[in-house]
């Protein structure tokens, strides 16, 4: 039984600015239908692309898109907000980071690997549940 799993849904507003802009550049009767149609279509098929990722923990393993590793790899979680985000991504960032952070995330969750073989310094997760997940990689403080 995993004991957190997160589905890394696109938000709403995404949508709602797609079908916006296919309004804004419609010219023609004809070119607005297609706009109207067909752009919302390709838009809404790219957030689903886009949201097909999935965050879990399942028996002390992290699950991340593209990785995936013991938590026992891993020092203390640290929750990030907005701005500390944003830092972490632009003036603290480290250029052997793994960094896994979808452009709508406004939380991430940080945690710096202990294990001496891997020169990643951290890894870096956006997330909807930064204490959630916090808290699902610190439950497992040994492995089994």
């Amino acid at each position: 039984m995993p004991t957190y799993r997160e589905r890394l849904w696109a938000p709403l507003s995404w949508a709602v600015i797609t079908l916006a802009g296919a309004v804004l550049v419609a010219v023609s009767f004809q070119e607005s239908l297609l706009l109207l149609v067909g752009l919302p279509l390709l838009g809404v098929l790219a957030l689903v692309v886009l949201s097909r990722d999935q965050l879990r923990v399942d028996d002390g393993v992290l699950h991340v898109p593209g990785a995936r590793a013991p938590i026992t790899a891993f020092g203390p979680a640290e929750v990030l907000d907005r701005k500390a985000l944003r830092q972490w991504m632009g003036v603290r960032a480290q250029r052997d980071a793994w960094v896994r952070v979808k452009p709508w995330a406004r939380n991430a969750v940080r945690l710096p690997v202990d294990d001496p073989d891997d020169d990643t310094p951290y890894w870096l997760i956006g997330t909807r549940r930064p204490i959630d997940l916090a808290v699902a990689v610190a439950r497992f403080p040994e492995a089994p």
